[in-house]
């Protein structure tokens, strides 16, 4: 499947760490660690699994289907859509991560 995500039924942004988690499982080799954020979750491949159905990289895969079954099928499918999907160009931050209280902090210098 080559379509690109959506939110309520619009064509959405692909987000760079999408398409880094696309990347990171066109490339996996056997063995590699599983990628931050990824490796902290519960049960890791079945998040990664459920986030690259999301974004119609693959089909979900069926009940009872074995893991280097789905581990090869998702590799192949990421492949296929990093061809049509270029990395996404970086925009810049427009809600500063980090919340200050008081008045601003004076400059080190």
């Amino acid at each position: 499947m080559t379509r690109a995500p959506k939110f309520a039924g619009v064509p959405a942004r692909v987000w760079h760490g999408d398409w880094l988690l696309v990347d990171w499982v066109a490339t996996a080799k056997l063995g590699d660690p599983f990628p931050d954020p990824w490796c902290h979750a519960h049960a890791p491949l079945q998040a990664m699994i459920a986030r690259l159905t999301e974004l119609g990289v693959m089909t979900s895969p069926a009940p009872g289907t074995d893991v280097a079954t789905i581990a090869r099928e998702a590799s192949a499918a990421a492949k296929l859509w990093l061809e049509h999907h270029p990395p996404p160009e970086p925009a810049p931050q427009s809600v500063p991560r980090r919340m200050s209280w008081g008045p601003p902090e004076p400059p080190n210098g």
